[in-house]
């Protein structure tokens, strides 16, 4: 449940990777999601600052500002919980699988907002890409218009520029 996402890039660098993309011929870089779920137990919660503090299955321990408050009441301590976290994304695909494309820098590693990634497999259907960061980290992406993927193939590599803003939900778990 630790926050695996990788950080903070120039913003030149996001601005200037679209027309890099354009101009290698590159599919041009497209909004999406990526959404983490899972089970824990609840350490602590704090009704007043929308925070609770849960540890999973390993032992570790994570706190979270809860986003989506609608059934934080139901919360308590010792409870078992389902969270939720969702954040939006851009994908920009640097670096074709064939090795060619952008003159783009590829995303500084161990920051907090962006992660360079290969992909390794796409849904053209449904938008979801399965991704890889250099650390072998797997994780996915869904396009929001998936027609907008058409494109992207195994083996390229791209930039995920993710929102600052995390989406948190709680529930219980069933």
């Amino acid at each position: 449940m630790k926050d695996k996402a990788l950080g903070i890039i120039a913003g030149a660098l996001i601005a200037a990777a679209p027309l890099v993309s354009f101009a290698a011929g590159l599919p041009a870089p497209f909004e999406g999601s990526s959404t983490l779920q899972a089970d824990g137990v609840v350490k602590s919660v704090d009704q007043a600052k929308h925070s609770v503090t849960v540890l999973d299955a390993q032992g570790a321990e994570a706190s979270f500002t809860i986003t989506d408050t609608s059934n934080l009441a139901q919360i308590k301590q010792g409870g078992k919980i389902h969270i939720r976290m969702m954040r939006n994304a851009t994908v920009s695909v640097t670096h074709g699988a064939d090795g060619h494309g952008s003159a783009a820098q590829p995303a500084p590693q161990n920051t907090a907002q962006n992660v360079s990634a290969e992909v390794q497999a796409i849904d053209h259907a449904t938008g979801i890409m399965a991704l890889k960061s250099p650390n072998g980290e797997v994780f996915h992406i869904q396009g929001r218009e998936p027609a907008k993927l058409a494109g992207v193939t195994p083996g390229m590599q791209v930039l995920v520029a993710y929102a600052p803003q995390v989406s948190v939900a709680v529930a219980p778990a069933q």
